[in-house]
């Protein structure tokens, strides 16, 4: 049994297989400079985020139902690499 390709079916097929190399290259870069730009430590009761390209560094103190204080940094959670403010709205 000898089938023949039609050469409109391969010129789609093309295409599509094409259009989705594309597609799937053209993701948004990240420069080298942000890889292990920011370093995270915990421990039981505190969490550090050093921005090492900066040196600046935000921290939270998780509530301690004992001792009963706890801080909060507005921006702790705030994204790292866009500006924002450091004061509670």
């Amino acid at each position: 049994m000898v089938r023949s390709i039609d050469f409109k079916s391969a010129l789609i097929g093309g295409f599509v297989v094409a259009t989705i190399l594309l597609l799937t290259g053209a993701v948004l870069f990240t420069p080298t400079e942000y890889y292990g730009r920011f370093q995270i430590d915990t421990n039981h009761s505190h969490a550090f985020i050093l921005d090492s390209a900066t040196g600046q560094v935000w921290s939270e103190m998780f509530p301690d139902p004992q001792v009963g204080i706890g801080g909060h940094d507005p921006n702790f959670f705030a994204p790292k690499t866009y500006p924002h403010s450091t004061t509670d709205p």
